[in-house]
């Protein structure tokens, strides 16, 4: 599943309250409404050096370094706001947020309880915190096999074996998917392993499926070792969400994400092809690139059929560029942009696209 990026839903928050003719630096928050975060940063350094102590200005910020992908920024900043206004509620709920979307469910938790305390009226706040309060209690239930570079939790001896394989997957992952996207994750990643009841409970995931990427990878291993080879597949095809965020935490459409996803996890290929062969039905790019949570699980294959076979395609346009090209969608390149820098004209690419999925030019 495509990870949630936390840029662009969080900053509406910021949006809200933009309407308040007593926001400090105008300018600033009219460029992060237009999206121009790089500006909206600037803007609001220059206000922070006049008026180091305003938590609006240090609130503004943060949602700035969110649209640039750069959450550590974020969350220091936040907590400035915070520190300077113990009683800014909007600071604690998009703090909270980011916190949990960088797997600090700690954070998450102490941060909500705080908005809770000063709204104990908002039912959705409330609602929010004991759903996380649920997620952190089952976790303190679990056994964790530490690692540099990844920390798996499973619930007890049952799922011992499967954690020394997810995490000898991972291991040998780190290298293979870091050489093909030219980026290593440097932070230790959170790996959790449910049952199949646990997963559904905690990450509401459409019944198709397999595993789930946050900020932390989560996977459904019931009778896992029964099927090693699609528990491989599955690790794999989450971790590389994990390091295309790693590249770009934000601006990567669902197509390429999920795409890179399921072309670079092991297996046949040709499953994709095959899948559109036996379907009329298509979906167009444009219409793929917020995610495919809501698709039903016969939409949900087209989509991902058709994600592969184009990420295939920027591999082999791309190849050894493609992390390179990432970076340049999370710095704000358009994909056509970011294409072209690259010497890859976007036209070519989209028809080339039509003619493998099966797209006639005069059915667009």
């Amino acid at each position: 599943m495509r990870p949630v990026l936390i840029a662009g839903a969080l900053v509406l928050m910021a949006n809200t309250l933009v309407g308040s003719q007593e926001l400090p630096a105008p300018e600033a928050w009219a460029a992060l409404q237009r999206g121009d975060a790089s500006t909206a940063s600037a803007m609001f350094r220059e206000a922070l050096d006049r008026s180091p102590d305003n938590a609006l200005l240090h609130f503004g910020i943060a949602n700035a370094s969110l649209g640039l992908g750069r959450t550590d920024a974020a969350i220091a900043s936040l907590k400035k706001a915070i520190e300077r206004n113990p009683r800014f509620v909007e600071a604690m709920v998009l703090l909270a947020r980011v916190a949990y979307e960088t797997a600090n469910l700690d954070l998450a938790v102490r941060s909500l309880e705080k908005a809770v305390v000063i709204v104990p009226g908002d039912g959705q706040l409330s609602g929010q915190l004991a759903t996380w309060k649920r997620e952190a209690d089952l976790h303190q239930s679990f056994q964790s096999r530490p690692g540099v570079r990844f920390n798996v939790l499973f619930e007890g001896p049952a799922q011992r074996a499967i954690g020394e394989r997810v995490s000898a997957v991972l291991d040998s992952a780190y290298a293979s998917i870091g050489k093909e996207l030219d980026t290593y994750p440097g932070v230790a990643l959170e790996v959790i392993l449910y049952s199949n009841q646990q997963f559904q409970d905690i990450t509401r995931a459409p019944a198709w499926a397999g595993g789930g990427y946050d900020g932390r990878i989560r996977l459904p291993v019931g009778n896992a070792l029964r099927s090693p080879q699609t528990l491989d597949r599955v690790v794999i095809h989450e971790y590389v969400h994990s390091v295309v965020r790693t590249a770009a935490p934000t601006g990567v459409p669902a197509w390429i994400n999920e795409g890179l996803a399921s072309h670079l996890e092991p297996g046949d290929k040709t499953w994709a092809t095959r899948a559109l062969k036996a379907t009329p039905d298509r979906i167009r790019l444009e219409d793929l690139v917020d995610g495919f949570g809501g698709l039903d699980g016969r939409l949900a294959l087209i989509a991902y059929a058709e994600s592969q076979i184009a990420a295939g395609l920027l591999v082999e346009r791309l190849r050894p560029h493609v992390g390179p090209f990432l970076q340049l969608l999370g710095n704000g390149h358009t994909v056509d942009q970011a294409l072209s820098r690259h010497g890859v004209q976007p036209d070519a690419f989209y028809a080339e696209w039509r003619r493998r999925v099966g797209i006639r030019d005069d059915a667009r």
